[in-house]
């Protein structure tokens, strides 16, 4: 059963209420431990996914069995939301790429407390239109930007997802798959950042030693996309309030 912590989800702390109240005895507490798979590519949806804590990388696969990282959902959305009103099935693979807990629900009693919360509706749908914004900008930032820059960024967001202070149980070949780059260009790049005294890079972890400065090295995808998810999630009602 949830708890409290159903806050440190976005989507979640959107419930109202009644809402809350009504399907929370239906969520079940779970581990993300580290490679976990949580779902397959061609798997039907049988669980809702909203992370508390850890990052889930999802991982976008050919026929020839090769993956690329095309999104990272943490405590700011869910897995399984969009699959859950389409197909039913998913078209990726997730991931655990970094360790924590999240809640779940069965995806029928998902459909229903949608059905039940316009809060939540409404929530979602900013998630979903953040996903496919972020998508179509990083398709634009890994052809264009350089992998000092694509690499601090992406070690912010993991950071800022994650819901963790400073210290992301990430390794390099973790990394390399986010960016999708060679495991040596990304050690020369984290070499680089720690020697300017950014970071601090042991087995298996990185440590943010300086967020302003980070953000200084990221590239510029990382003020786009927030300036993006400002603008969507600013509803309507909010926009007419700051006008009016």
């Amino acid at each position: 059963m949830a708890d409290a912590n159903v806050e440190s989800n976005a989507l979640l702390a959107e419930l109202e209420p009644t809402v809350r109240g009504r399907f929370l005895p239906y969520f079940q507490r779970v581990d993300l431990r580290r490679a976990d798979v949580i779902h397959s590519d061609g798997q039907m949806v049988e669980w809702v996914y909203f992370p508390l804590t850890g990052l889930v990388a999802v991982l976008t696969q050919t026929i020839a069995g090769e993956s690329v990282q095309t999104g990272m959902i943490g405590c700011n959305g869910a897995v399984g939301v969009l699959e859950a009103f389409g197909s039913g099935r998913f078209r990726s693979r997730g991931e655990v790429q970094i360790p924590g807990t999240a809640l779940r629900v069965g995806v029928g009693r998902y459909r229903e407390m949608l059905h039940s919360s316009p809060a939540l509706q409404a929530a979602v749908e900013q998630h979903l239109e953040m996903l496919v914004t972020e998508a179509r900008q990083l398709m634009a930032c890994n052809a264009l930007h350089p992998i000092e820059g694509r690499l601090s960024r992406s070690i912010l967001d993991a950071l800022d997802r994650s819901c963790l202070d400073r210290v992301l149980p990430l390794t390099q070949e973790a990394l390399a798959q986010m960016l999708g780059a060679q495991r040596t260009s990304v050690s020369g790049c984290i070499a680089k950042l720690q020697r300017r005294g950014l970071i601090r890079s042991s087995r298996g972890a990185i440590e943010v030693l300086d967020v302003a400065r980070l953000e200084q090295v990221a590239c510029d995808c990382r003020v786009s996309l927030a300036l993006a998810m400002e603008e969507i999630w600013t509803t309507p009602d909010r926009q007419r309030s700051a006008s009016g």
